[in-house]
């Protein structure tokens, strides 16, 4: 009988403590995520992971995508407090070099631009409303 009153109460509470947290867009993991897009284009990535929602210039030769609250950190290379943490992902590609024919004939369809290599993908954590 005891079980049976203390049954609501935790129900409750779990549906109160998932109303707080918020769901990555995508199924997959960052590291997932990092690894299937490693070397691919522009154009690869976007058919992969649909429209960014924001696009940045970075200096002159590249460009940042970040999609936000995109994937979640999965993992033990993270620590138990950041494991199923959703945050933003960032994907910086690179200009193909002008000096090269496909580069001069490409330098600005963003379809032959490149994930810029090794840190080319990264996240950021959504700021904590205060």
């Amino acid at each position: 009988m005891k079980r049976s009153r203390w049954f609501p109460c935790l129900l409750a509470l779990a549906l109160l403590c998932a109303c707080g947290r918020q769901n990555a867009r995508s199924d997959r993991s960052f590291d997932e995520i990092r690894e299937l897009v490693s070397g691919k284009s522009a154009a690869e990535v976007a058919a992969l992971l649909g429209k960014p929602d924001t696009r940045q210039s970075i200096l002159t030769d590249d460009e940042r995508w970040i999609w936000w609250n995109y994937t979640r950190l999965d993992g033990d290379q993270y620590p138990p407090e950041e494991r199923g943490q959703v945050v933003h992902l960032e994907i910086t590609f690179t200009r193909p070099e002008a000096g090269t024919a496909l580069g001069a004939s490409l330098a600005g369809e963003h379809g032959a631009w490149r994930v810029a290599s090794p840190l080319g993908v990264s996240y950021t954590v959504p700021s904590s409303k205060s």
